[in-house]
């Protein structure tokens, strides 16, 4: 029998660097490397999904999820002029992400990512029969945007641009002059812009970062409830924009999911949108801002190692490039105890730093710290 071969869609295509890192961590290591909070889902979301399993019959939603949910995300994107017909809920906002994807790119066409950006941009595109095409976030501007370079990688094959804000694995934000500029550079075309925005309510600014879609109309928003709200597990985020490319979208969705969870649907449509869900958003924040704080206090006290001041998500880049290439440092840090990742799993803008998450409470963070320092000094 000859050995398998995945379709040629696959091939070459394996499980991320970040995945294969926590696969090869040795037991009581700390995980630095976390992309999903630690704290607990708020009281009034679980309340809400107990009641929904104790009291009532959970059958399939529709394909495109329960209008009353579809209709509270729609309204979040007033600029949009969205109605629930605008609206998929997906399992996740990486499904989201695979259904805009899969939805818009043909064979040949060009996405420009993000470089630093997540790891399923690329993965995902070249899936589709697509090629991925990278705009600098440069590693010597604490990895702001650069509108001439994003300009320069435009094409005549350019079919949709993702951008995300907060970032992931950087947590910088887009600013209104960077998305005025990515709205400036794109007028006129037909290129579609998929906004992640599934970290946006995780921001240590004073104001909720603006979105894309306040700038240029033919934006596709990735949302959900994973990180704010601490529902990783929970497999609810959504897709919205255009009803015509919706409608297209739902289909394979249909095919791919059915529906997302009914339970989780329920207790998000219930919940995820009272008074006591903000207030819970907002503690959250306020948590995370006191460990980046924290966090960044000890990389420069206790190993003196330059950190790009995270915006939002829970992720901060340390520069380890005096120590060796990324994936050196982080190999050696696994060795000792610690989970990180290395910034060459992001792109090549990344290379010399590690991502290190702060969804980890203060003593596992100085522990953390202190083993890094250990790790650190057997590479002098």
């Amino acid at each position: 029998m000859s050995e398998f071969q995945p379709a040629k869609r696959l091939r070459g295509i394996e499980k991320s660097m970040i995945r294969q890192l926590f696969e090869r961590a040795r037991p009581g290591s700390i995980n630095l490397g976390l992309g999903e909070p630690d704290l607990p889902t708020p009281q009034v979301i679980r309340r809400a999904a107990v009641r929904t399993i104790t009291e009532e019959q959970n059958s399939y939603t529709s394909h495109a999820g329960l209008a009353a949910l579809r209709g509270h995300v729609a309204a979040d994107y007033p600029q949009l002029r969205l109605t629930p017909e605008s609206v998929i809920i997906t399992a996740g906002s990486q499904e989201a992400l695979y259904l805009a994807l899969m939805t818009l790119v043909d064979e040949g066409d060009e996405v420009l990512l993000p470089n630093p950006g997540f790891v399923a941009y690329p993965a995902i595109v070249r899936m589709a029969g697509g090629r991925s095409v990278f705009y600098r976030l440069p590693a010597t501007e604490n990895f702001a945007f650069d509108p001439e370079d994003f300009s320069r990688r435009l094409s005549q094959r350019t079919k949709a641009v993702v951008c995300i804000s907060p970032s992931n694995p950087t947590g910088r934000t887009l600013s209104r002059d960077d998305l005025a500029a990515i709205s400036a550079t794109l007028a006129g075309t037909n290129i579609f812009v998929i906004s992640d925005e599934i970290y946006r309510e995780l921001h240590f600014t004073a104001e909720r970062p603006a979105s894309i879609a306040s700038y240029y109309a033919r934006t596709l928003v990735i949302g959900g409830v994973s990180k704010s709200l601490s529902m990783t597990g929970w497999r609810l985020g959504w897709l919205c924009g255009e009803e015509d490319f919706i409608k297209s979208a739902l289909v394979l969705h249909g095919y791919v999911t059915t529906c997302a969870s009914t339970i989780s649907q329920k207790a998000a449509e219930a919940a995820a949108w009272t008074t006591e869900a903000e207030t819970a958003r907002q503690e959250m924040r306020n948590i995370f801002r006191e460990r980046r704080d924290y966090l960044l206090e000890l990389m420069e006290r206790e190993l003196g190692l330059p950190t790009v001041i995270p915006d939002g998500a829970f992720y901060a880049m340390v520069d380890t490039s005096a120590y060796g290439s990324s994936i050196t440092v982080a190999e050696t840090l696994l060795e000792h105890g610690v989970i990180t990742v290395p910034g060459s799993a992001f792109g090549s803008e990344a290379e010399g730093f590690l991502r290190v998450s702060f969804c980890a409470d203060k003593p596992v963070l100085a522990e953390g710290i202190r083993r890094i320092g250990e790790a650190l000094s057997s590479l002098q």
